[in-house]
């Protein structure tokens, strides 16, 4: 998301460099990195937020911090020195599974680092950039214990059913409570995006994304493996392009760096639902993959995964998210990728491009 963003930003630069601004925005969960764009041009209306992305900017290089968000002596450093008109926090231990199995880091992670740079964000008396955090769908149980149905709406009960879920609705509360608990014309507002399962048009290893991972069964047997593999046929996805989602922070970001009143959260979804059995198998058809071949290599689970792996993280069956209130407070609307284009552009160069990037 943040490459995306970073991309993004590039293509929209303003003719005239009389002001600019700076955008930090945190990723790479494992790795802990942060992006940090300097010196974009301001809001200017007459840029087209649904302009395709310039070609050229997919090879530029994104300027790259190493650091530690767990390390708050070392991030409050950074935010000090370099001053960005606005944070867009996407760093997060974002695999249930694995959240679960490191549970003290993926809190400390989530939860604690969301909470500091909130705190960072408030407590200088002369200068608060507004934070935008990105959530997740997961704060939504599919109804099974809230009976509250998608589509949810950001006003929709949330009850997480993993422990990822609840450390992403933990670090809402965090930005609530720290950020937005209190009126003020000073800026420093909390700004929270919810997205579902998301996928990148770059990515070189296709464990980057849940949305691309299962394509490891259709990799060479020296790389991949060829045994038949079930592949969850349960729950319905929302897959949903980084390249869109950054259209839509786009827009946020113009706003909130001329409204500072500007805070709330926000749902940003393609509408396009599927079960990770059938984008397999979609994925597959892009690529003239036999379907005799498909069906040696894998096969739809139609059970609940937790059912079937008792030590799996649980997940919601359903958590689809409604844009409506996101457009309307925006006043511009994303076009989403249908799920064969995004697919195409993400899939480009498949099987090469992803094992030389294992």
């Amino acid at each position: 998301l943040g490459r995306a963003l970073h991309r993004l930003l590039l293509t929209c630069v303003a003719d005239d460099n009389s002001s600019s601004y700076k955008v930090v925005g945190t990723g790479r969960s494992r790795l802990k990195v942060t992006h940090y764009h300097e010196y974009f041009s301001p809001p200017n209306n007459k840029h087209n937020h649904h302009s395709s992305i310039n070609p050229a900017a997919n090879n530029l290089e994104v300027n790259l911090h190493k650091l530690d968000l767990l390390d708050h002596d070392a991030t409050t450093e950074f935010i000090k020195h370099h001053r960005p008109d606005i944070i867009i926090h996407c760093a997060a231990q974002r695999y249930p599974d694995a959240f679960e199995s490191n549970l003290d880091e993926s809190i400390q992670l989530n939860v604690e680092s969301t909470r500091h740079l909130a705190q960072l964000c408030m407590s200088q008396p002369d200068y608060k950039p507004p934070l935008i955090y990105i959530s997740t769908s997961y704060v939504f149980d599919g109804g099974v214990v809230s009976q509250e149905f998608p589509p949810y709406v950001p006003t929709s009960v949330a009850n997480p059913i993993n422990s990822y879920g609840k450390s992403k609705w933990d670090g809402e509360c965090a930005i609530r409570d720290v950020m937005n608990a209190t009126n003020s014309n000073d800026g420093g507002r909390g700004v929270i995006v919810r997205v579902p399962l998301l996928y990148g048009e770059d990515c070189v290893q296709l464990d980057e994304s849940p949305a691309l991972e299962m394509m490891k069964v259709l990799l060479p047997a020296a790389t991949g493996g060829s045994t038949t593999k079930k592949i969850d046929n349960w729950a319905l996805r929302f897959p949903t392009s980084c390249e869109d989602v950054a259209k839509a922070l786009k827009l946020m970001i113009d706003r909130a760096l001329v409204d500072k009143q500007f805070t709330g959260t926000y749902h940003v979804s393609s509408p396009y639902g599927i079960t990770k059995f059938a984008l397999l198998q979609l994925q597959s058809q892009l690529l003239n993959v036999p379907k005799t071949e498909l069906d040696e290599r894998a096969v739809g689970n139609d059970e609940n995964p937790s059912a079937a792996n008792p030590s799996a993280a649980p997940r919601p069956q359903c958590t689809q998210l409604c844009c409506d209130d996101t457009w309307a407070a925006l006043g511009s609307q994303v076009e989403f990728a249908t799920l064969q284009d995004g697919m195409r552009r993400s899939l480009r160069g498949f099987p090469k491009r992803f094992v030389m990037g294992r």
